[in-house]
């Protein structure tokens, strides 16, 4: 890895970092804008009760989902950031079957090498009736590497879910090809100019207009999946 590949990376580390339970984290890449805007409904609409935030990270999602959830348990492989519950692997979840009302994974699935298995946990730990809100990549670059194993279609996703005994009741896809494109300038010159005195404030703000652009020209309205970026479902628990 290069200068500017060690810059990029260890710049995209510090900017996660800073603003990961903001919503200017969102406006970083036109994926993520596109992303969240899809899933927001969703969490809405099916997240409730005790919640458990699975590959919780750096606890992008925490606030949001705590002001539908009664109690959201924060689960990851890593303690990324202070203020995450509990640390395990998730084909292992250490909490008694039927103990969760709903829960939230987004953009985890294609980080673990046996999606399968932590779908049945999924379904073991929800309760009857439960919902499990999942966002998954269709369409992306090579990330986290070596812990990146697949890519899903909303077919593959559904007999994941239909093994495990979830049925999907409601699918969602968000951004395409102009966010593909656009994700890697984001990236680029959010990341190098980290850190850098006068410049980051202003390639922020610039970005955050680049994003918005990008998101507002894409056909957001959860139904253009041919060449979307992520798939979203709901997947619930038969009563």
């Amino acid at each position: 890895m290069g200068w500017i590949g060690r810059r990029v990376k260890e710049g995209g580390i510090a900017v996660s970092d800073k603003y990961a339970r903001t919503e200017a984290y969102f406006d970083l890449t036109p994926a993520g804008l596109t992303l969240i805007r899809t899933l927001d409904p969703l969490i809405r609409t099916h997240v409730r009760g005790r919640t458990l935030d699975a590959g919780a990270g750096r606890l992008t999602h925490r606030e949001r989902l705590a002001r539908v959830a009664d109690r959201v348990v924060s689960y990851d492989r890593y303690r990324v950031r202070e203020g995450l519950d509990l640390i395990g692997d998730l084909v292992r979840l250490p909490f008694p079957s039927c103990s969760f009302d709903s829960i939230f994974c987004s953009q985890v699935l294609e980080h673990v090498p046996d999606p399968q298995a932590v779908l049945f946990e999924f379904a073991r730990v929800l309760r009857p009736g439960g919902a499990a809100v999942l966002s998954v990549p269709q369409l992306a670059y090579l990330h986290n590497e070596p812990h990146d194993y697949f890519r899903y279609t909303e077919y593959g996703l559904r007999e994941l879910c239909s093994k495990s005994g979830l049925e999907v009741h409601e699918v969602r896809w968000s951004g395409g090809v102009l966010s593909f494109l656009g994700h890697m300038p984001s990236t680029l010159a959010v990341n190098l100019a980290w850190g850098v005195p006068l410049l980051f404030p202003i390639v922020f703000q610039v970005n955050r207009v680049w994003t918005r652009c990008i998101a507002a020209l894409e056909k957001n309205d959860g139904k253009a999946r041919r060449f979307a970026l992520n798939i979203a479902v709901v997947a619930r628990k038969g009563e």
